[in-house]
């Protein structure tokens, strides 16, 4: 049982006191089970409202409590008392999150290195991790407070995890890799791994050793199966706050910036930079050595070659169509270069045509 009171107190913590909350008609002292849709919530559920087109469904619902925006309840029930508990708040959609949150949330409980699991003697565990049976903490690693390394997962020498991070089984992150706290690393991800360094010689590729590293600002998220790679000379850096979906592809000296985010399968080749506040679209493809700036979107299944300085967003790719309709716009693509040449060659004899009529008249 959660008192809406004392969610909000949490949202406010968690939120750094930017997101407020308005009780009405006695929401503050509501208790609820959990969260419900709109459609099916029960008296002691509570239900929010994020797109506005739902408005009938929220006024309809049996919610113990409705969350809804200030534009919300100006459009569904005016200056009049809305009859029944009711938070508003500016951002109904991180309420939710956050609330969840707090009602996920269980008192950290230290374990310790647990009997079965590696650490070296030389690592620094902080006395309030846990390190489950079977994970692998090398020499001079360091574990910070309240972190989990859950079976299976291994962190490499010298490498430094901070506190309340949660590295989930099967999570690799390997030598030398620094990451923040209050990160998540999902299992199988993979931090560290050699980028794809090589010099071609005399018809052969010469590995270039990469002896950067990984570096994860704090509050970042990574999905399953991710792979970020160590850079070359200097770190592959994700900026803090940003969320890595699952497998994605980093590439060596790849640099993303604060508060992005990136959709599954997404592949980033070497040296991009990424800016903050970005949306990446799941399946982009993003070549290597390029520049997108803060706050720029790149859409679903995009082939990125450069950026165009004057873009804000970019977006390219074939759209599915039924077989025969393919194959026809396939034949045609394929001929748009000898379709060009023929329209240069009409485009010239139609000038030479009105050259010649004019000089008539």
């Amino acid at each position: 049982m959660f008192k809406i009171s004392e969610i909000i107190h949490e949202i406010d913590m968690r939120s750094g006191n930017r997101l407020k909350s308005e009780c009405l008609g006695g929401a503050e002292h509501a208790v609820v089970t959990r969260f419900g849709p709109l459609e099916a919530a029960e008296a002691d559920q509570v239900a929010f409202l994020a797109q506005k087109k739902y408005r009938d469904a929220a006024k309809q619902s049996r919610a113990g409590v409705l969350v809804i925006s200030p534009e919300d309840r100006e459009a569904m029930y005016g200056v009049s008392d809305p009859g029944r508990a009711v938070v508003v708040t500016a951002n109904p959609y991180a309420w939710f999150a956050w609330a969840v949150q707090a009602m996920l949330h269980e008192p950290h409980e230290s374990r310790g290195a647990m009997p079965g699991s590696f650490v070296d003697a030389s690592a620094k565990v902080d006395p309030t991790a846990t390190i489950e049976p079977g994970a692998t903490v090398k020499a001079g690693a360091v574990i910070g407070s309240r972190t989990v390394v859950k079976a299976g997962a291994y962190v490499g020498e010298a490498t430094v995890v901070g506190e309340d991070c949660i590295l989930y089984p099967n999570v690799v992150i390997y030598h030398r890799c620094k990451i923040g706290s209050r990160v998540i690393i999902h299992s199988g991800a993979v931090i560290g791994a050699d980028g794809f360094g090589f010099a071609p010689f005399m018809g052969e590729w010469v590995k270039i050793p990469q002896v950067g590293g990984v570096t994860i600002g704090d509050d970042v998220e990574i999905g399953a199966n991710t792979t970020i790679d160590r850079g070359a000379i200097e770190d592959t850096v994700v900026g803090k706050g940003s969320k890595i979906d699952n497998q994605i592809q980093l590439g060596h000296n790849c640099r993303v910036g604060e508060h992005t985010v990136m959709a599954a399968c997404t592949g980033v080749a070497g040296s991009t930079h990424i800016g903050s506040h970005c949306m990446i679209g799941g399946a982009a493809m993003i070549n290597g050595h390029i520049s997108i700036p803060d706050g720029c979107m790149v859409g679903p299944a995009t082939s990125l070659m450069s950026w165009d300085p004057k873009a804000r967003a970019m977006m390219g790719f074939f759209p599915a169509q039924e077989q025969r309709a393919f194959e026809r716009s396939a034949v045609m693509v394929m001929n748009l270069s000898n379709m060009r040449k023929q329209i240069k060659a009409l485009q010239a004899q139609v000038e030479a045509l009105e050259k010649a009529s004019a000089d008539k008249a």
